[in-house]
This record gives structure tokens, C-alpha cells and sequence, in this order.
């Protein structure tokens, strides 16, 4: 009888497992690579392959070179990656896009290559989802384990980015990962929890530069815990069980120290124990050019660099994330230079499914009304409070991929709030909780393969999501395949192509002329005998005029009326005969 609760509980991890697994690979098969992820990809076949860390250094490398771990096992042709060519990269950054639409578009079968790297990336995305299972089980109990691994694996945020060539979902898994052996640490502290805490916090350290919030997130988890009065068990000092606030400090500075030192040895093993980007003689990156901008970055951007206290690429990596602040934003059609402050209030509240919000209220309503709260609440809310307010205050308003580390937390305590409330046997709750569920896996149903665009019933769904956010938020380039298919059902031989994204038209046998703001050339090479264009095709992104050198180079489009829109990303009108 003790066995039958495990059981039914492995069973419903696996299903849910599988029932991700398969819509995750089903959307990789409708859908084109999104930005990012050709130049990530080629350049962690680089790293691999060479030992070359110069293409794209803007982001740690671990994430990249997991998707291109498969690819060594691949008969590829390396024509346009050979030593001449990586270098161009250095005085010419731009030139990296290049040199990867070529590797995978022109030279191989960039299908195949993606999906074997996807197919990399999706084990992050299941591993972040054991992750979400164990913390709530360890802290609320097998059913709401459950509740919280069915959040996760059904909600489209996570399944548009589980499958991406980018360090979004690894750097979550890291970020919950660590600070899941944090809390173990400050409840416990053994050997085998410090290790963890330490290593994982070094592995979030080599996928993105993001993971110095961690540092002030869990300085707050810790002064809480020293200011509190239970006593903190330590199997690795003396006396065993420390009770007073300086031994809790102590215990602290160990484990903060220990992350330090273990993040620092494993950069320099990423980059091969070796300063320079490419295993031969080359220009340092332009690491002082990225840290202009920034008059305190500079003396240290300077001193690592003389020193040799990061890795050149580490170092041009920090100072370009630094730089990166300063963007662009695109917010409810206007587009400002220097980002929104409710840019991720808003996305948070227009890209989070209803279900989930309304449970967040419930559970806010229980922390601040009940007597009885939920164990384990703060070192929950306090990291996303912490990153959220993070995300705010730099301003990087491209996508709530940014604030992605925040929803596995989230995933974890509402389970514990959706067992809290069934518990109390209240049968109006029940069906609530049952209608909520139902909603849950109707609209991520009703959004496939389409996850990447999710908007919530409150602002419309998808078909408003232009009016609020584009980017990453809706069009990232992944519908080339969708346009394709378009194109052949309706006899369109050719278009007109404003698109937002590196992969290759001419590869999914789309035959264009390209527009402002598409980064290749025209297809045609006989232009007298080519086939005129009858529509035009622009992404949401140059639609709403953001990315654009001339943000009203496609105004007069806005006010007409399409004939289709592509996965809610391509927008393609008719033109005048």
C-alpha cells in the first residue's frame, strides 16, 4: 500500500514527460530556427571542434556547446568555417552571421542539424522539470509535485523555449538548481550539498551572464536566515547544530566563498585554461570598445585584461552584456530608445496563462489572510521578487525569455498552494482548481505549434499580440516553413520578403524580393525571366516599425487589411495587380 502512491506518481511524471517530449519536437518540426540560434549553434560547433571562442563570446558558452555536442557525430561540411574565415569574425563581428547562415543553410541540411541540436536542448528543459518535481515534493507532498511539473510541462512559455539553441532554459535550470542546494546548504550544511550549491552555481556562471543576480538573491536568502531564530545543522564545522547569528554568518561566507572559487576554476576550465580566444595567435576581442559606455566597467574591463584574470572572452562577454542595456524597446506600438520600466509587468501579466495568474491571486490571498502559510514560501518568491526587479531595472526589453528563471519558482509554490486549497475539501474550490487545470491544457492545445506567440485570453490572445510586444515575444523568425507551405496551398510563386530572423529563405524554397530590414540578398538570378512578386510577406517585428532603421517603412501596411498572417508572426498582403 505505501509502494501505490509512488507509483501512480512515477506514472504521472512519466506522462506528462512524454506528453512534452512530443509536443515540444512537434512544433521543432513546424517551424524555422529562430535569431539566435544559428550563429549560437555554429559557434559552439567552434568550440568544439577548434577551440575557438571568438565567434559570438557576447554569451558564455556551455549552452552552445551542449546544442553542438551532437553535431561532432555528424559528417558535416566545414567549407566557410576553416581558420581564415573565423577570423574575419574578429575585425568584423557581423561577419559571424554570415559565416553561419552559409555553414548551415548552404553547405548542410540545417533541418537535420537542428533537430538533433534541439533535440540537445529539450533535455535541459526535462531536467529543469525533475528539478520543479523534487522541490515540491520535498517541501508540499507528492500531489502537489504533480500540480507543479503539470504547470511547467503545459505552459507555452516554457515550451517555446525549451527546444531553443539559446541559454535561456539552461541558465534556469541552473539558477533553480542552485539555489534549490542553497537552501539544502543553509537547512544542512554537508560536503555533498556545498559541492552541488557550487557547481551548479558555476554551471549557471558559464551559461549566462545573468547569473550574477544570484549572488544578491541569495545574500538575502541568507540574512534571513541568520536573522531568524531556528538554528542551522552543519555536518562539515563544530558543534554540529549552530544557533548563534555569527555562526550562521560563518556558515554563509563558506558556502558564498565556496560558489566563488568553484565559479572561477570552472570559467578558466571552459575556455581551456587559456586567456586567448583562439588556440593560435590573434587580436584580443574588443573588450575596452564594449565597456565605453560604462565609466566604472572600464578599469575593470582593463585590469582583467592586463592581468589575465578572466578569459578574453569572458571578458568581452561581461562588458558587451553591460553595453547591451542600453536598447531599443517596442511596448503597446511605441518604441522607446532607452526601454520601458512596465515593459515586463506587462509581459509577465499578457504571456502568463490566466490559469497560472489566477492561482498567483489565490495564493497571495492565502499568504496574506492565512495563519497557515506554506513552508519554504520565501526562498520561493524572494528570487523571483529579486531577478524580477532585476529584469526591470536593466531595461533589456527583448522578451520575456528574460525574466524565464522566475516561472520555475513560481511553478513550485503554486503546486503547494493548489494542494493547500484541495486539502480543505471546500467542493467549489475542487472544481475550480479542476476548471483551471482543463483551461491550462486547452489553450496550450489550442496555441500549437505556435508557443513562441502565446498571448493570454485577457489581452486578446495571439491574434492582439503585435499591439502589445513583438521580438522574441512573438516573432522571432520561426515561421519560414509556415510562409512556405502558404505559398504552395495558395500558388504564390514568389513575394516580396520583409523577415526578421537569420535562417534562409532560399533554403525553405522561398523565393523573395527582399525588403528593408531582411538580412540577405535577392534570390532571383535571372531577374528578366523571374516570376513577378503578387504579395508581400513582413514580420510583426518590422510591421510595428521596431528593428528599422526607418521605423514607418512599413506604415502604410498597418492600415490594410492581410490575407494572411503565419503563425502570428508573418503578416502577407496582397498587391495591387
Amino acid at each position: 500500500m505505501l509502494q501505490r502512491p509512488a507509483c501512480n506518481a512515477t506514472f504521472v511524471v512519466v506522462c506528462l514527460m512524454i506528453f512534452f517530449g512530443v509536443v515540444s519536437l512537434s512544433a521543432v518540426r513546424q517551424k524555422s530556427p529562430t535569431f539566435d540560434e544559428t550563429l549560437h549553434l555554429v559557434a559552439g560547433y567552434s568550440y568544439l571542434k577548434w577551440g575557438d571562442f571568438g565567434i559570438n563570446p557576447e554569451h558564455p558558452p556551455l549552452a552552445k556547446m551542449a546544442a553542438a555536442l551532437p553535431l561532432l557525430a555528424l559528417q558535416l561540411s566545414e567549407r566557410g568555417l576553416d581558420k581564415k574565415e573565423r577570423d574575419l569574425v574578429q575585425r568584423d563581428r557581423g561577419h559571424a552571421w554570415e559565416l553561419a547562415n552559409r555553414f548551415l543553410f548552404l553547405h548542410n541540411d540545417a533541418d537535420a542539424v537542428f533537430f538533433y541540436a534541439k533535440f540537445s536542448m529539450m533535455l535541459f528543459a526535462l531536467a529543469l522539470g525533475l528539478l520543479v518535481y523534487t522541490w515540491a515534493r520535498q517541501l508540499y507532498g507528492l500531489g502537489a509535485a504533480s500540480v507543479a511539473l503539470f504547470f511547467y510541462f503545459c505552459d507555452p512559455n516554457i515550451l517555446a523555449h525549451s527546444t531553443l539553441v539559446h541559454t535561456d532554459i539552461p541558465f534556469a535550470l541552473f539558477f533553480v538548481a542552485a539555489t534549490y542546494f542553497f537552501w539544502r546548504s543553509l537547512n544542512h550544511l554537508t560536503w555533498s550539498n556545498l559541492l552541488l550549491t557550487s557547481t551548479c552555481f558555476a554551471l549557471a556562471a558559464i551559461t549566462k551572464f545573468s547569473f550574477v543576480t544570484i549572488v544578491p538573491i541569495w545574500l538575502v536568502l541568507g540574512l534571513v536566515k541568520i536573522i531568524a531564530k531556528a538554528p542551522q545543522r552543519s555536518g562539515i564545522t563544530k558543534p554540529e547544530l549552530v544557533t548563534s547569528r555569527w555562526g550562521k554568518a560563518g556558515l554563509l561566507i563558506i558556502v558564498l566563498g565556496a560558489a566563488l572559487l568553484t565559479c572561477y576554476v570552472v570559467i578558466w576550465l571552459t575556455y581551456g585554461l587559456r586567456f586567448d580566444a583562439a588556440p593560435y595567435p590573434r587580436a584580443q576581442l574588443p573588450s575596452l570598445i564594449a565597456a565605453a559606455k560604462k565609466p566604472w566597467l572600464e578599469p575593470i574591463v582593463r585590469f582583467s585584461s592586463d592581468y589575465l584574470f578572466f578569459p578574453d572572452s569572458w571578458i568581452f562577454g561581461i562588458a558587451d552584456a553591460f553595453r547591451s542595456l542600453d536598447r531599443p524597446a517596442y511596448l503597446l506600438g511605441e518604441i522607446a530608445k532607452d526601454g520601458f520600466w512596465l515593459y515586463f509587468p506587462i509581459a509577465f501579466l499578457a504571456k502568463t496563462p490566466l490559469p497560472t495568474l489566477i492561482l498567483i491571486v489565490a495564493g497571495l490571498g492565502c499568504l496574506i489572510f492565512s495563519k497557515n502559510r506554506l513552508p519554504g514560501t520565501m526562498f520561493l518568491l524572494v528570487p523571483v521578487i529579486c531577478f524580477f526587479a532585476a529584469a526591470v531595472w536593466s531595461h533589456i526589453n527583448i522578451g520575456i525569455r528574460h525574466i524565464l528563471p522566475i516561472y520555475p519558482f513560481l511553478f513550485i509554490w503554486l503546486g503547494g498552494v493548489a494542494a493547500a486549497l484541495w486539502a480543505r475539501g471546500n467542493k467549489t474550490i475542487r472544481c475550480a482548481l479542476v476548471l483551471l487545470a482543463l483551461w491550462t491544457v486547452g489553450s496550450t492545445l489550442a496555441i500549437h505549434p505556435d508557443y513562441l506567440a502565446y498571448f493570454n485570453e485577457a489581452v486578446g490572445g495571439p491574434d492582439n499580440g503585435h499591439k502589445l510586444l513583438v521580438d522574441s515575444n512573438l516573432d522571432w523568425g520561426q515561421d519560414l516553413k509556415g510562409l512556405k507551405t502558404w505559398m504552395v496551398r495558395n500558388k504564390v510563386e514568389k513575394i516580396q520578403l520583409a523577415y526578421f530572423g537569420t535562417a534562409n529563405p532560399i533554403y525553405y524554397g522561398i523565393d523573395a524580393d527582399y525588403l528593408p530590414g531582411t538580412l540577405f540578398s535577392r534570390s532571383s538570378e535571372n531577374a528578366a525571366t523571374a516570376p513577378k512578386a503578387t504579395h508581400v510577406a513582413v514580420s510583426a517585428t518590422y510591421l510595428m516599425g521596431y528593428n528599422l532603421l526607418n521605423p514607418n517603412a512599413y506604415s502604410v501596411l498597418r492600415q490594410q487589411t492581410p490575407v494572411a498572417v503565419i503563425g502570428h508572426s508573418i503578416w502577407v498582403f496582397k498587391l495591387p495587380s
